[in-house]
């Protein structure tokens, strides 16, 4: 948790009397991605950067349906229903882009003690950040965000029954598709001007294979940092949505096309720059890539149930859907899960392709830091690189273990994951598993349908708009 010294508060106050501002968003992330917070007036922000603003600790109890997720409990919730308290992380405070008077901050989430709550997304990452430090390296990380533009706006959708939902672009499934990107470009790039307001680092954007899909590439920077940039991208792609009367959803899989996924590329460095290239060993990969490697493909099966945490996020694994199937890694292959680049120092990097839409980018950056951290102090070795097409390939002796395919699946894995375990906290493994496991109960008695071969009513109404 970051605790502001009287230095931090009072450049607080000038840079909210500097840019006129009148209220302050002060937001942190429940477990399923989703922005929560209050709107300040400033003398009670600059009074609780200390303490933190209070919110009822079932927010970070209840599915995003808002139904109390009964069945599991923790030693940070209380049984009266009391308060976690949101304490403000100077170092996001922001004006919000086209509004007058109004500044932004981002929050962690800590018990009535001020101790980080175990599913606060945000101190999971400065913790493991911090045993990365210890070990003397940094970690750099850059996510490709993966959307889908939709006709009309949420409220028009939702009322039509989000039926026959209308792609903004045009229907083809050919990626890079530049023909349309006229209808895109005054959306995209008022998109991208927002988030330069932010200061947030963009690299690229470009249409994608399913109708009115787009994708979205975001700059390397520290796993903190980059992991606030997601949550920032999709809230103002849903501002500027709404501002043009579209729709945008992050859902994983919307229609029977590709669906939308979440690809992590990350390195590491030391003081003396990055670590992962070494022309001397095998495919260039250091001592120390293998061992991160390693760890990475050690917890891959119990990443999953994070990676991959609604039951509309598996409808998106399907083979030859530009989806990882199975526990594989290679050189530079898109098939595989883990993809690994090491054609010189600045570029070498490992890009983990097994994320959905709808993850939580902060528990993504979690367990891949968790994953790679336990190989390191394990000092594993990866198996063997899988150089074929990785997707469609059938069960049996000599190919690799096929992925979770459901939540329970990939709920289990997770839990009988020790590496994951010691580096995440029980807390945080026990308390998810039990979320996951209401989500799906949710989905078998509230419509949703495991045969169906599209996504149903039921996940649409549930996802759409709050993804």
């Amino acid at each position: 948790m970051n605790s502001s010294s009287s230095g931090e508060r009072e450049a607080a106050q000038q840079f909210l009397a500097d840019n006129k501002i009148t209220r302050i968003r002060v937001q942190g992330i429940q477990p399923d991605s989703l922005p929560i917070g209050k709107i300040l007036h400033p003398r009670t922000f600059l009074s609780c950067l200390e303490s933190g603003v209070g919110i009822v600790d079932y927010a970070f109890g209840t599915d995003r349906a808002g139904e109390p997720a009964f069945g599991f409990s923790a030693d940070w919730r209380s049984t009266v229903m009391g308060d976690v308290h949101l304490v403000p992380d100077l170092s996001t405070l922001a004006v919000v882009p086209e509004v007058d008077g109004l500044a932004m901050c981002l929050a962690d989430a800590v018990d009535a003690e001020g101790t980080p709550i175990p599913v606060c997304g945000r101190g999971l990452v400065r913790g493991l950040s911090e045993q990365l430090a210890a070990k003397g390296y940094q970690s750099l990380f850059a996510f490709e965000l993966e959307g889908q533009f939709f006709e009309r706006t949420f409220a028009e959708n939702r009322a039509a029954g989000w039926k026959r939902l209308t792609p903004f672009g045009v229907a083809s499934m050919v990626p890079y598709l530049v023909q349309d990107l006229h209808r895109l470009d005054g959306v995209m790039t008022e998109i991208c001007s927002r988030l330069d307001g932010y200061g947030v680092p963009w690299e690229a954007w470009n249409a994608e294979a399913a109708a009115g899909q787009f994708e979205l590439n975001l700059m390397p920077t520290g796993p903190l940092a980059a992991a606030d940039h997601v949550i920032l991208a999709r809230q103002v792609c849903k501002e500027v949505a709404f501002e043009r009367g579209l729709s945008v959803t992050f859902m994983a899989r919307v229609t029977q096309d590709y669906g939308n996924g979440l690809h992590v590329h990350h390195s590491l460095q030391d003081e003396s720059g990055p670590v992962f290239f070494d022309p001397a060993e095998d495919d260039n990969l250091s001592v120390t890539a293998r061992h991160w490697l390693a760890g990475l493909m050690a917890t891959l099966q119990g990443s999953v149930s994070i990676m991959v945490p609604t039951p509309n996020s598996f409808r998106r694994a399907e083979p030859f859907k530009a989806v990882p199937t199975h526990a594989t890694w290679d050189m530079d292959n898109k098939s595989t899960a883990l993809r690994v680049l090491s054609g010189s120092a600045g570029s070498a990097r490992i890009e983990h392709r097994v994320g959905a839409g709808d993850v939580h980018p902060h528990f993504a950056a979690a367990v891949i830091l968790a994953g790679g951290l336990a190989g390191l102090d394990d000092k594993v070795e990866p198996p063997a690189k899988f150089t074929k097409m990785a997707w469609g390939l059938p069960s049996g002796p000599g190919n690799p273990e096929e992925l979770a395919r459901s939540v329970p699946a990939a709920g289990e894995a997770l839990g009988a994951d020790e590496r994951l375990r010691r580096m995440l906290g029980d807390g945080f493994v026990d308390y998810w598993i039990g979320l996951r496991r209401f989500e799906w109960l949710a989905f078998n008695t509230g419509g949703g349908d495991a045969a169906s071969l599209a996504p149903t009513p039921w996940e649409l109404d549930r996802y759409f708009e709050t993804l």
